[in-house]
């Protein structure tokens, strides 16, 4: 199990590095809601290839909320400068009782090619990343997702 996840964190690392070359700077905070070990090697293996592909600067921030749909940034200071995506890894992605991983954005995700490439991108490695146990939904696969990310731009957290 373990050797599995390594291979997928290295082929997500690898696709992202190679796919991310044309895609634009973004700065991204990546909320790990996760409890399991191996779900947080995951999501660091993400941050990590985000980072070293040039895709975005990557901030990760960790938090601890009952169920996937509980808002992790919920009583939390918004930054001093807002980001362009959030990606909310919930808890339950690690044990099996969450598939969804959101990827939210102030803008719509069709609004410019330069943002949906992006979005494509991420979410081939997210599911890459998770052995293909999880899918990423954007404010236009899910009303969660957006009410969420209007939420965050309202807040400050998203651009």
């Amino acid at each position: 199990m373990r050797r599995n996840a390594w291979i997928a964190i290295a082929a997500c690392c690898l696709v992202v590095g190679t796919l991310a070359v044309t895609a634009a700077p973004y700065r991204v905070l990546l909320v790990d809601g996760t409890k399991t070990l191996e779900a947080t090697l995951r999501v660091g293996g993400l941050a990590g290839a985000i980072r070293q592909s040039g895709l975005a600067e990557v901030s990760v921030l960790f938090t601890d909320v009952v169920s996937p749909y509980d808002d992790p940034l919920a009583g939390r200071e918004a930054p001093a400068e807002p980001y362009d995506l959030v990606l909310i890894i919930p808890r339950g992605v690690g044990d099996g009782s969450a598939d969804i991983v959101w990827v939210l954005v102030g803008d719509a995700v069709g609004a410019s090619p330069e943002l949906a490439s992006s979005f494509n991108l991420l979410s081939s490695g997210i599911g890459m990343a998770f052995a293909g146990a999880v899918r990423a939904l954007s404010p236009l696969d899910d009303l969660w997702a957006l009410f969420t990310s209007a939420l965050y731009a309202s807040e400050g957290w998203l651009r």
